[in-house]
This record gives C-alpha cells, structure tokens and sequence, in this order.
C-alpha cells in the first residue's frame, strides 16, 4: 500500500497534488500516517473499504489515499478524481442554500410553507426551520411501501412533494424530530419557487463554483455521462460486492442527489470557514450543539472533540465529511459501497489516530473458515423483539459456502465468520454471535451495532 511518508527524506516536505492540494508533513505526521494507512489496510484487504479516504489537519493532509474499484466490473480502480454520490450529504448544501437567501433576505427561516406553496396541506403550520431540523412531522417518502419501485423512475421535484403532501402528519410541527427525506424535497421547491432557478443551476452557481468544487455536481437526469462516476455496490459474500439496487438520483434531488470528490469536499470544508459560503455570523448561529440532524449536519461529541458530521447513505454510496472545528481536523470518507464501515467504525478510529489514541476494529475483520456442517447447523428462520428497528421482524438464515446469508424481504446481507460462533454482518458492520441451548443446538441469534444490541430467537419451522 502506498504511503505518503515514504518520500520524505526532511524534516518537512511539502509534495504538490494533481488537484492543488498540498500534503505537507512533518516527522510527527510521518507517524500519524504511517498509523491511518496500517489501520486502513485491514479493511481494504477483506473487502470492508472501497473508496477514498482524506484527512486533513491545520490545512495540511495528512493522508490521502483511494481503494477499491469505481468498477468491478471493468477493473476500474478508485482515485483521487473518481466522483461518488454523496447521499445525505447532500443536505448540507441544500440547508447552505436556503440559509444563503435568509442572509439575502429573499426568505425567512420562520417563514410558513404557504408562503411558497399555497396548496400544501398543513403548509400554515409548518415552517422552513421545521423542514431544515425535521421537525415538521412530514412522513419521510424513504418509508413509503411503493417507493423502492417509484424511485427506478424519474421524477420532477413537484412530482416527488405530491407523493408525500397528502399523508397525514406524524406529530404536530415542532413537537418533535424525526428524519424524513421529504423535507429537503420540499425545501427545493421553496428553493427553485424563491429563485427562479433549478436547484442544480442554483447549487451550481452558488456553491460549487464559488467553493471551486469542479468536479461536482447534481445527477438529476439519467441519460447524462458523468465522467468519472463510480458504480454503487452492496458487500456480498466474504469479501467481494454485487451491484446495487438501481435508482434514479431525480428522486433524490435536495435530499441526496449530488456527486463528488473528496479533494472537492475538502474544498467545501475549506469554504465554510472563509466566509466563501456563509457568513461567520449565520454558522455561528445555526450550526451549534442540538439534537438529530439540524442544517444538514449532525453535532456530537467524540473522545471529548466537538465534530460537525455530515453523513450519507444511499443504494450503493456511504458518505461522510467530519469537521473538527476546535482542532482544525476535516476527515472525509466517501465510498462505492453500502456497507457502512466507513462510517463506523473508520471514520472515528482515523480521529482517534489523529488525536494519538488507540483506533481498533470494533469487530474482527479477517474470516475464519469452519465446517460447512456448522455453517448449516445455524441457519433457520429467527424472529426479533418488539425493540428491534422494525419490530418483531422475521428473516431467514441460509448457509452458503464459508459464510451466512441473512435476508429480510429483499434485504440481503453477509454474515462473516470471525470464529466459531461470532460473525460479522458486512452491510451494516454489526457483530453477530450464536447463542446455544443446554443440547448445544442454535436457538437464537444476538446483534450489536455500536452500543445497541439485539436478539433474535430461532423460530421451529412445523
């Protein structure tokens, strides 16, 4: 694997980057990329990390660095210029435009909805700041039982807020939080209705260009080439992927429609801090500590470090930008894959390295092999308690040659062999361990995802 330090013969060195970037590094940085790149290579050599990983400190990157394929199936590997789908990310921006024309005095975030779309059921109760902080209540179009076939075709903006505009409200506006996509399809109609503009021209215009971010943009329409883009896929099997479920990124558009790179996201970063985008006083005042995602981002506090994240995941892409605004650190992570290791645990474990703690996998990467016999011994049908995500859910488990499969529906997600009886669940990187009765036969399954974890008790098929 390629390392940055090994170049570096002086006490300071400064290499100049295709894209006009800087990598500049000191003895102490030569240590702490040496590090990102050993605690990297893990997931790189078992198929949990494809993509391109940046980070960045005190306007220095430190570690920059591509894996994986932007196709499988051309043998097309990721690099520095290959262009991604930044899913959710994508809400960052689109809040960055509506707070741009409050600054402009075009609109008001307590400004109601019927302001701008006289029609919209409820629209006097709900304002802007309720659809920028999802706490509007508007069901979240993600959830409706058509949508996986509704999102195969194009639609325009006022095609998507009419999917959703007549559903009933699941709690009164500003009562409480609960994330829904729809908000930001909404907030692109007040967007285009306010500015006479495409969202894409708009964010075009505004952003991009400004931030000096040329290789991105808005996949609105599916007939267009865009160099460079990477193919979206899902883990299948010990280590390898198989293409995700197609989508049509119109259906997409304010809440995850746009593409980009991660030195172009690095320029973003940089622009919200220069006063480029948004003045010092707005993100003064927006983005500061609260609940859920507020604006696009998400505040939290890691290891004792405020971080601004803004994370996305849709068919085929994980994506997320982590800004450290009290230690000047940006880690950015933007992957071809909808397993989520990118974000958990990678995206923390390179900011404990950066902070000179100790990153360790939260789960064994590398599978073991065990008899095929005790493979099948465990498949079965199991079913979830009431507290799992989708309560009560049922799902089978299928033994396939050195692994499980785990499906609900159309779901469909690996579970890895770590050991004889702990798996790893590469979709959503979770630990899976069997649980045995006093015959020793499995009679249920328990889930971890970070601190939460789940069981699942084996159903007797009659």
């Amino acid at each position: 694997m390629k390392r940055f330090a090994a170049s570096i013969l002086l006490q300071v060195a400064c290499v100049s980057l295709q894209t006009g970037l800087a990598l500049c590094q000191t003895l102490t940085d030569r240590d702490t990329t040496n590090r990102l790149s050993d605690y990297l290579r893990p997931f790189d050599e078992t198929g949990n990390l494809s993509g391109t990983v940046l980070v960045a400190r005190g306007g220095r990157v430190l570690f920059r660095q591509s894996y994986g394929m932007a196709s499988y199936e051309l043998h097309v590997p990721n690099s520095y210029e290959t262009r991604y789908h930044i899913a959710s990310v994508s809400k960052s921006f689109t809040a960055l435009a509506i707070l741009q024309l409050q600054e402009q005095e075009r609109l008001n975030l307590s400004d109601h909805i019927s302001h701008y779309i006289p029609d919209f059921p409820n629209g006097d109760r709900i304002t802007l700041d309720n659809l920028l902080t999802h706490t509007s209540g508007i069901p979240d179009i993600n959830d409706l039982p058509d949508y996986d076939t509704f999102a195969r075709s194009p639609h325009t903006v006022e095609q998507l807020v009419a999917k959703f505009a007549g559903l009933p409200l699941e709690f009164q506006p500003g009562t409480d939080q609960r994330y829904s996509n729809s908000n930001y399809n909404l907030l692109v109609q007040v967007l285009e209705k306010t500015t006479g503009e495409s969202y894409e021209d708009y964010i075009r215009k505004h952003i991009l260009e400004p931030a000096d971010m040329q290789n991105s943009g808005s996949d609105g329409d599916a007939s267009r080439v865009i160099p460079s883009l990477a193919s979206g896929y899902v883990p299948a099997g010990l280590a390898d992927y198989e293409r995700a479920a197609y989508i049509d990124w119109s259906n997409k558009t304010g809440n995850g429609s746009l593409y980009s790179t991660a030195d172009d996201l690095y320029r973003f970063d940089h622009a919200l801090k220069t006063e480029t985008l948004l003045k010092n006083a707005t993100c003064q005042k927006y983005f500061v500590d609260g609940t859920g995602n507020r604006y696009g981002w998400y505040m939290l506090k890691r290891m004792g470090h405020r971080v601004m994240a803004a994370k996305g995941h849709s068919p085929g892409f994980t994506a997320e930008l982590d800004r450290y605004p009290d230690d000047d650190l940006t880690i950015i992570l933007l992957s071809n894959s909808y397993g989520t290791a990118a974000q958990d645990p990678i995206a923390e474990g390179l900011a404990a390295i950066v902070f000179g703690q100790q990153a360790v996998p939260s789960t064994p990467l590398y599978p073991v092999t065990i008899p095929q016999s005790v493979l099948a011994s465990y498949a079965g049908q199991y079913q979830f308690g009431p507290d799992y995500f989708t309560p009560n859910a049922k799902f089978t488990v299928t033994a396939k040659p050195g692994f499980l499969l785990m499906q609900v529906g159309e779901y469909r997600a690996p579970l890895v062999p770590v050991s004889q009886s702990d798996f790893l669940e590469r979709k959503y990187f979770g630990r899976v361990a069997i649980l045995k009765d006093a015959a020793g036969n499995a009679s249920a399954l328990t889930f971890r995802y970070g601190n939460r974890a789940f069981t699942a008790r084996r159903l007797i098929v009659r």
